[in-house]
């Protein structure tokens, strides 16, 4: 089914499944050979796949997705829902690549999927009684569950299943938390690896009188860490200021004839923007952009750090300045 759902996550997301994902989806369904033992078998013919996925497209109430890694753009596995009946649903065609952490946060997609976007009362996924590590999986996720009443056919041999089901009450009251708990987690792991060295430095405050804004702030407990110092390819003067127990602060102001700032002073937004050191500048800069942060002032030499730096808009228009280690 041609189906326009895309949802996002922490670390991944689902988006349709298209003609050109047919080389990959025959490449993660044959990765594993003692996996297969449990999936319907395909072929290793990509036109095979193609033409499958032609044949799917003209389906009703199946929706097939791709899980993508979001910090690397890279496909990492397969998931649908299908067999839609009486405001329920299966789910499966669950395929995760060796090595990539997405197991839980598809499986938590894939109800946001269900009870968001399809407003459905129930979704199962039934999984042969043999394949123990994937029944093992649901139990740990702590789904309901019951005998399935159904034999599945594989290879010319009969296997029992298991059939786990989650309903829209119990996920929004009970799973949705466990799992975003757990995803939360493999975010922060995943942002480790590939962000190395993403350490917060200071919050940048734009002011229109250094001098003043530090007599302020001294009465809050705070210290000039630094000399007021220029910086003309920035168009700014600034300051870091420091206390025990709160976060590093630079204070800015526009140097002669510079508009800098101008936009947060009129707006009288202070503190507008958080900065990170990060080891590798260009592999932030990459992910970032893949997640729809922008560039606002790219690539160049700070005069206070002797390093690059970078500032970028986020989605939400909040902005974040990256420091080159």
């Amino acid at each position: 089914m041609k189906h326009s759902i895309n949802i996002d996550g922490y670390s991944y997301k689902l988006r349709p499944v298209t003609i050109d994902d047919a080389e990959f989806i025959v490449s993660v369904r044959l990765e594993d050979k003692e996996r297969n033992k449990y999936i319907n078998p395909i072929s290793e013919d990509v036109n095979a796949q193609i033409k499958w996925l032609n044949s799917y497209f003209e389906k009703v109430g199946d929706y097939y997705f791709v899980i993508e890694n979001k910090l690397t753009s890279n496909k990492e596995g397969l998931i649908a829902i299908y067999n839609v009946k009486a405001n329920k649903a299966e789910w499966g065609r669950w395929v995760i690549r060796k090595g990539s952490l997405a197991a839980i946060e598809s499986v938590y997609l894939i109800y946001e999927v269900a009870f968001n976007h399809l407003n459905l009362d129930e979704l199962y996924c039934r999984t042969i009684m043999d394949n123990v590590s994937v029944v093992s999986f649901h139990d740990t996720l702590s789904e309901n569950k019951r005998e399935a009443t159904i034999k599945v056919k594989l290879n010319n041999l009969l296997y029992d299943c298991v059939e786990h089901f989650v309903t829209h009450d119990f996920f929004v009251k009970e799973l949705k938390n466990i799992l975003t708990k757990k995803i939360f987690l493999i975010f922060q792991r995943n942002f480790k690896q590939y962000i190395h060295g993403f350490k917060f430095h200071h919050i940048g405050v734009a002011t229109t009188d250094i001098n003043k804004e530090f007599e302020t702030y001294r009465m809050l407990g705070y210290s000039k860490e630094s000399e007021v110092f220029e910086d003309e390819l920035q168009g700014i003067r600034g300051l870091f200021i420091v206390a025990d127990g709160q976060p590093r602060l630079e204070l800015l102001e526009n140097l002669d004839n510079s508009t800098t700032l101008d936009y947060w002073i009129n707006n009288k937004n202070k503190m507008y923007h958080f900065a990170y050191y990060v080891q590798n500048i260009e592999k932030a800069l990459e992910i970032f952009k893949n997640n729809r942060f922008k560039v606002i002032s790219p690539l160049k030499k700070s005069f206070y750090f002797h390093k690059r730096i970078c500032f970028l808009m986020l989605p939400n228009t909040y902005i974040i300045e990256l420091i080159e280690v």
